[in-house]
């Protein structure tokens, strides 16, 4: 039986912990810009009702 190689073993953990880290930072950001577009939309849209009622 071969020893462990502790330093590539740690490597690899520290890898994947690294990997789901960006996965998970790029899922929020793209939710947090994503709401803030849908967001400007709404606010776009109220406003745009608003000056149709006004207009009436």
């Amino acid at each position: 039986m071969e020893p462990v190689n502790w330093g590539h073993a740690f490597q690899i953990v520290l890898g994947g912990v690294v990997a789901v880290f960006v996965i998970m930072t790029l899922l929020a950001l793209s939710t947090h810009f994503m709401g803030k577009l849908v967001q400007g939309y709404e606010k776009r849209k109220k406003e745009k009702a608003k000056t149709e009622e006004a207009e009436s």
